[in-house]
């Protein structure tokens, strides 16, 4: 399984620098003037305004938040904390049970006391009987 993880993490880690490079070369390309059009809305690429940078620094900051703050908290909160309530849920349904086991069972567990101390007590009674005779 650790090495499952490990080749997981190392194909991903490749793929974002691959993304990264070819975010790169999109940027800085020096060819002609690369546009998209979406929505008679077109989009150029090639020129590299502080806007330009300035989105893409906030795109990948909220990216990083995310990934960083976010996706925890909801693998927190929507595999943990629901395995949290139910095991809390069923500790106590345990304790209530031992509980009123352990009052109905109070006489029993008195009487089963008693016979025991009383037991115990004899039969330290007959190994000291039995040393002394043996003794003589």
């Amino acid at each position: 399984m650790k090495t499952l993880f490990k080749i997981l993490f190392i194909g991903t880690a490749l793929m974002v620098l691959a993304a990264m490079f070819g975010g790169f070369a999109l940027l800085h390309h020096h060819g002609s003037d690369m546009h998209i059009v979406l929505n008679d809305e077109e989009l150029f690429l090639g020129g590299s305004d502080v806007g330009d940078w300035l989105g893409a620094s906030i795109g990948l900051f909220v990216a990083g938040v995310v990934c960083v703050i976010v996706l925890p908290l909801v693998l927190l909160l929507g595999v943990a904390l629901p395995l949290l309530i139910v095991g809390g849920v069923m500790a106590v349904v345990v304790a209530s049970l031992l509980g009123v086991g352990a009052l109905l069972g109070s006489p029993l567990i008195l009487l089963g006391l008693l016979l025991f101390v009383v037991l115990r007590n004899r039969s330290r009674a007959n190994a000291a009987h039995a040393a002394r005779a043996t003794s003589v």
